[in-house]
């Protein structure tokens, strides 16, 4: 492109001529400039081509590890697991005495490893060294471990030694690889009780007996025994339409997560029904989960037994005494009657009295009382001084749920002349007064 000011072209000067002008030395300062711009370019490219450090000098070797394969992913408890590294040479050199090393870390236990490197056959040491890899190539290794069954879910770390050049004299690293272990959950219910309402807080309230009509408790715990979590546990009860057992509350119990090894106190509230017949019944509790990477579903069962069986109840129907009023010296019949107002049949029904200052049968056998049957229990003797008398009645008996005792406090008055009308007054009233006691205690006063 020609210029918009062209310069004039130079002329020879003769030697010895001065210039007149300051155009005249416009080509040695071109020149010099040429030549300052070489010689910038030369010192660039003699920096560039200078190494940054000693790793990148010419011959140099540099040992990269890469993860090829994690087999399975996650590694499961109790299964092999294979790990398969690369160990690159990207260096312009040889890689020479490249010794490996395998740190034991649990739950991973080492098996064998295998490679190209040193043919079809097995290596079972945890060191060992690669004669060379060469410059700008790789070397696959084999590694197969064993995770131990009672691993728990997580991640561990697994790690490598890498070492050049024979110990002491090369460059050495570490490399950790990650690896999540993924364990299966097992739950299971335990410690489940039947505890009847009236009995919570009791020292031992748990039984496996009901009578019908009758509020209790199911409590258990659910226990993750297995080596993974669990997620989205449901305990459910499967109620049964016919069966006399309900539920008072919401039948289903929901944990978000439940960890391996930890556990989950719950309860449900029941009814056992009037409808309810005397004969063992079966209430299934039903488990549902899955493992974190929902894998393994889980859906199990697990029964809980009810006996329903009938309870006798004594009570004492009346009192009376014959004669009606007891006289110092003379021989007198105190008669309790018994009544089953109980469900249940009532066995070897026996009362006696304790406290009682006279000769005579304190005790009385009655045997067998069924439901809303009732029969006499009868005490004859001799009172051996006046007055009142503080007896205690007690009363034994047997029925579906064991060996049962109640017992009533009476007070027994005993005159000296039985031809003395206001003792005799006394005892109807004693009488009368006992009547009375027994009637509101049933409830019909």
């Amino acid at each position: 492109m020609k210029s918009t000011n062209p310069e004039k072209p130079l002329r020879a000067l003769k030697p010895g001529t001065k210039k007149t002008s300051s155009g005249s030395n416009k080509a040695p300062v071109a020149a010099f400039r040429f030549t300052a711009a070489v010689l910038m370019i030369t010192l660039i490219l003699a920096l560039i081509a200078a190494p940054a450090s000693a790793t990148v000098i010419s011959g140099d070797t540099r040992l990269e590890v890469e993860v090829a394969e994690i087999t399975p992913n996650p590694a499961r408890p109790g299964e092999d697991l294979l790990i398969k590294i690369n160990i690159e040479n990207t260096g312009n050199d040889p890689a020479e005495n490249v010794k490996i090393g395998i740190e034991d870390i649990d739950p991973f236990i080492f098996k064998y490893s295998t490679s190209k490197t040193y043919g079809s056959g097995t290596n079972t040491e945890k060191f060992f060294v690669i004669d060379q890899i060469r410059q700008r190539s790789k070397v696959e290794l084999n590694f197969h471990f064993r995770v131990d069954s009672r691993a728990t879910s997580g991640v561990y770390q697994l790690e490598f030694t890498i070492e050049e050049g024979g110990e002491g004299n090369g460059a050495s690293f570490s490399k950790r690889i990650p690896i999540r272990v993924e364990g299966n959950p097992d739950l299971v219910l335990v410690g489940t009780q039947i505890i009847p309402t009236g009995m919570v807080g009791s020292e031992n309230p748990s039984t496996d007996s009901l009578v019908p009509n009758q509020e209790f408790y199911i409590r258990t715990t659910v226990k993750n025994a297995g080596n993974g979590d669990a997620k989205n546990v449901r305990v459910m009860l499967d109620m049964n339409g016919s069966s006399p057992i309900v539920s008072l509350e919401d039948n289903v119990r929901f944990l978000e997560k439940l960890e391996a090894g930890s556990s989950e106190n719950l309860s449900f509230r029941m009814l056992l029904g009037s409808n309810a017949e005397v004969q063992p019944y079966k209430l299934p509790l039903r488990i549902t989960a899955s493992n974190e990477a929902e894998t393994l579903q889980i859906d199990k069962s697990q029964e809980i037994g009810i006996n329903v069986l009938n309870q006798a109840r004594i009570n004492i129907a009346s009192l009376k005494f014959d004669p009606e009023i007891p006289v110092k010296g003379q021989k007198v019949s105190m008669i309790v009657r018994l009544e089953n107002v109980g469900e249940g049949e009532a066995l070897f029904v026996k009362a006696k009295l304790e406290g009682l200052d006279a000769s005579g049968s304190s005790s009385a056998f009655l045997g067998r009382l069924d439901k809303d049957d009732d029969a006499p229990a009868v005490f004859t003797f001799i009172p051996g001084k006046t007055g009142e008398q503080e007896v205690t009645l007690l009363v034994e008996y047997v029925d579906d749920f064991g060996q049962h005792q109640l017992s009533e406090d009476l007070t027994v008055n005993v005159i000296n002349d039985s031809n003395s009308k206001i003792p005799l007054l006394i005892g109807v009233l004693v009488v009368l007064a006992v009547a009375v006691f027994f009637m509101k205690k049933k409830g019909k006063l």
